[in-house]
């Protein structure tokens, strides 16, 4: 799963700023081609209080607070910046402005007991992470994120009594597995592996309740960071009109950013019990197959595919989270790549992202 915090945010493609402004200008109406509130439902009354997102600017983070804004749950955010870049993708400035947004270092435990007694959240969504080639380049900073951020999103909770929390593992922690499935070995993996044994400690000791959810290959607006958001890049380049090689081939997990962030909204809906671990996948279904989906919407689209498939346990279903969450919402493969197709259509005709020259 991709970072969704701003450490490593990268090269990405959102992109042209308004002149003097110095920040990327704000959808003033939903973006074209995305139905949140129709796919994905969320019951304001659920939630007595804000909800807590941490990670906020990622792509995940975004999409969450898109679906809590429109349903009307109050939101706040932590994240290293005040880079909302891709809120702005998803969310109308008059909403955006309503989310208390507060910076801060993850892995400092000090900052995130702070942030949240001041913001004192119903729930917490923990998405701050890096991932696979960050941790490879510095691993003690991606142990002090994905590791002690964890610890301390679970001990400031604990400290305050919260009841609901969700945190987002990954399909790359099957690599720390004995039963792995074949999965590749990172240390991104090892830490989220880590992360789903922490949770578990905290329900066993402090009666600290959590849902883990493990996304496979996620894709959809936002998505701009890391190996797997190549399928995403491929929608972008074809609502560019821009040839694009997606490098990996085969089975993979079609997973709608939207869908993903209705699922982790669901997880904190109610309070739970124990620290449950699930796998989210979406769609399992051929690179080559979403790509003729997407050559049917932009028939001239150089869009193609090589390479090895990626070596994760993107088939594993996910029935036993809709049975332990309920109806969060499904987006079926030739809808969302359509959706995403025409959101990109949209945004780039407004100047608000643009193919990179390396993706």
């Amino acid at each position: 799963m991709p970072c969704e915090c701003s450490i490593c945010r990268g090269v990405a493609f959102l992109g042209k700023f308004r002149e003097g402004e110095g920040r990327l200008a704000a959808p003033t109406v939903p973006v074209k081609g995305i139905r949140m509130k129709e796919l994905f439902s969320i019951d304001r009354a659920s939630f007595p209080g804000p909800v807590l997102v941490t990670g906020a600017g990622g792509c995940i983070g975004s999409w969450v607070l898109a679906l809590l804004a429109r349903a009307g749950v109050p939101a706040c955010a932590l994240d290293l910046s005040e880079d909302k870049r891709r809120p702005r993708l998803l969310i109308a400035e008059s909403d955006l402005e309503k989310i208390r947004w507060r910076t801060g270092d993850i892995s400092d435990s000090k900052v995130v007991v702070e942030v949240f007694e001041a913001l004192r959240p119903c729930a917490v969504i923990h998405l701050a992470a890096l991932q696979v080639p960050f941790c490879k380049a510095d691993p003690v900073a991606g142990a002090k994120v994905n590791v002690v951020g964890t610890v301390n999103v679970f001990e400031a909770a604990r400290r305050l009594g919260i009841g609901r929390i969700a945190y987002a593992s990954s399909i790359a922690a099957y690599g720390a597995m004995d039963d792995g499935h074949g999965a590749m070995r990172t240390l991104y993996g090892a830490y989220k592996y880590c992360d789903e044994q922490i949770a578990k400690v905290y329900s066993e000791d402090w009666k600290v309740a959590s849902v883990g959810i493990r996304p496979g290959v996620v894709y959809g607006v936002g998505r701009d960071q890391g190996l797997t958001s190549k399928t995403t890049f491929a929608i972008l380049a074809a609502a560019a009109g821009k040839p694009y090689e997606v490098p990996f081939s085969g089975g993979v997990s079609w997973l709608y950013a939207g869908e993903v962030a209705s699922a982790f909204i669901h997880a904190v809906s109610r309070e739970r019990e124990g620290a449950p671990v699930f796998d989210m996948n979406g769609v399992y279904a051929p690179v080559e197959e979403g790509l003729r989906i997407l050559r049917q919407l932009a028939p001239s689209a150089a869009i193609t595919s090589s390479g090895q498939p990626l070596a994760f346990p993107m088939h594993l279903p996910d029935e036993p989270l809709r049975a332990e969450l309920g109806d969060y919402g499904s987006m079926p493969l030739a809808e969302g790549i359509r959706e995403t197709y025409e959101a990109f259509r949209s945004l780039i005709q407004r100047g608000l992202v643009r193919m990179p020259e390396s993706a």
